[in-house]
């Protein structure tokens, strides 16, 4: 028989370690480039991680880009191949 509960406290792991993830994302890049992001403006689809900034903000990332991918990878485990 399917137990709710269960599957409901997969579910909630799930979103705990994206949360998670999320913050070491925006902590790493705080710590490589000074910028601070707000949690939903961050993304992460495809391997791809995707920020909503300025124009001037991305040309930061993108300066700091393989550092970021980098750090990221070691301390979360994450597989990212492009900051857009």
């Amino acid at each position: 028989m399917f137990n709710i509960q269960k599957y409901l406290e997969r579910f909630t792991k799930k979103l705990n370690s994206i949360d998670l993830h999320r913050r070491q994302i925006l902590e790493i890049i705080d710590k490589n480039t000074g910028i601070k992001i707000s949690p939903e403006d961050v993304e992460l689809k495809d391997c791809v991680l995707l920020v909503k900034a300025s124009s001037g903000v991305k040309n930061k990332l993108f300066i700091f880009k393989t550092r970021i991918i980098e750090e990221i990878t070691q301390l979360t485990g994450l597989k990212i191949v492009d900051i857009r």
